[in-house]
């Protein structure tokens, strides 16, 4: 059998890390190597690895200031010896034979990946088969099968592909190349995302076990985490999407990949919503700022409804500055901004970019016209039509 490392980011988790570990050590496959990596712990969650790494042989106690957990995943990842990698919470905990189902007999694979368990409490507990059935996919069907839907499935709502690194053995070659790309966009969300994703584009052969073993430790209702609190959320998420963007660029899959990546970013502001209490918009319409960077000068077209909402969430968010917004109908618009006016004056500004906050099709061709003729560069013109991807995503389930 090939050596299995199973690496386990530590920080701060005294409470949980021994159940957590005897988990791993009552595994029915035989061979394997546990790595605890120690970022930093401020509690005893060191001291409990120390003690580990000294009772068993198979165990490796490392040590290192706070860095966050893609390079403690990364430390761990480089020192391990195993043919196979694979990572486990500190907080989280598995089932007995995790490694030996996954593993089988499939050792030219270079990708297993199986499903999940929710851990809520011991009265609530959700299991998550993963999306795809149980076999064996080779490079035709990963690209017919699983790339087209994995980052966003339209049907769902969300990812086919559940991104986390706990649920999945890799082969070390095609990992530590990924974690280490990752390990520099130095961002603590969608740090699995990042290393998942792009590297499904180079697997040649991969193994789904629909059935879940890895018990994942939720959050109590109404905490939110504290990378979504972390008011570098949106700098960081701009980093996510544009690695993952050239990413899949770089390996000519990003025209099928550039709707998945949308929506993903799409999600990702949703849970930020959340630690706002919410700012009335719900899903859509959401300010695309994807595609604008913090310092650009940005004017408004549409004073309407998305307009307004563009306006609230881009004060919240200070996505970029708003220089002038514009409405045909700015004379009738009751509001408080100083700077709403007609859109003959758009000319007289010095601006980046124009963002068209209009939903309406149609009405949005309509206005991107006008701004062309009245000399607007197209490639300045941003608009996204929330209402015709809502259309297709209807379409498409009809169809279905």
């Amino acid at each position: 059998m090939e050596q299995i490392s199973v690496v386990v980011p530590v920080y701060n988790c005294e409470k949980y890390i021994k159940e957590c570990v005897d988990s791993i050590l009552a595994q029915t496959y035989p061979e394997i190597e546990i790595i605890l990596v120690d970022d930093g712990s401020l509690d005893k969650s060191g001291q409990i690895c120390d003690e580990y790494a000294k009772k068993y042989s198979n165990i490796i106690s490392i040590h290192q200031e706070n860095r966050g957990i893609s390079s403690a995943r990364l430390k761990g990842a480089g020192v391990s010896k195993g043919q196979w990698i694979t990572f486990v919470d500190a907080d989280d905990w598995i089932d007995q034979d995790f490694y030996q189902t996954l593993w089988g007999d499939e050792s030219d694979c270079d990708l297993i990946i199986s499903g999940i368990y929710r851990y809520y409490n011991n009265e609530k507990c959700k299991r998550e088969y993963t999306y795809y059935e149980s076999g064996i996919y080779d490079k035709k069907h990963i690209i017919e099968q699983v790339i087209p839907n994995m980052l966003w499935n339209p049907i769902t709502g969300i990812w086919s592909l559940d991104p986390s690194l706990c649920t999945k053995l890799f082969r070390r070659n095609k990992l530590l190349y990924h974690l280490e790309k990752a390990e520099k966009v130095k961002s603590d969300y969608g740090e699995d995302s990042l290393v998942v994703f792009p590297m499904m584009l180079h697997i040649e052969k991969m193994k789904v076990v629909k059935e879940p073993f890895y018990y994942h430790r939720q959050r109590e209702a109404g905490i939110i985490s504290p990378y979504v609190r972390d008011n570098s959320f949106f700098d960081k998420l701009h980093c996510v999407y544009q690695y993952l963007e050239g990413e899949f660029q770089r390996m000519g899959y990003l025209e099928i990949m550039h709707e998945q990546l949308e929506h993903f970013y799409i999600n990702s502001v949703d849970l930020k919503k959340k630690a706002y209490g919410g700012l009335g918009y719900g899903l859509f319409p959401i300010f695309p700022f994807y595609q604008i960077k913090r310092e650009d000068k940005v004017i408004l077209y549409g004073a309407g409804k998305v307009g307004k909402a563009y306006m609230e969430q881009n004060l919240k968010y200070n996505f970029c500055n708003i220089i002038f917004w514009a409405d045909k109908n700015f004379e009738t618009i009751e509001c408080k901004e100083t700077i709403l006016g007609s859109p003959k004056l758009i000319n007289e500004y010095a601006y980046d970019y124009i963002v068209i906050a209009i939903d309406r099709y149609e009405t949005a061709l309509k206005a991107k016209d006008d701004l062309c003729k009245m000399g607007v560069p197209e490639k300045k013109i941003i608009w996204h039509s929330t209402r015709k991807s809502m259309n297709k995503l209807y379409t498409e389930k009809k169809d279905v």
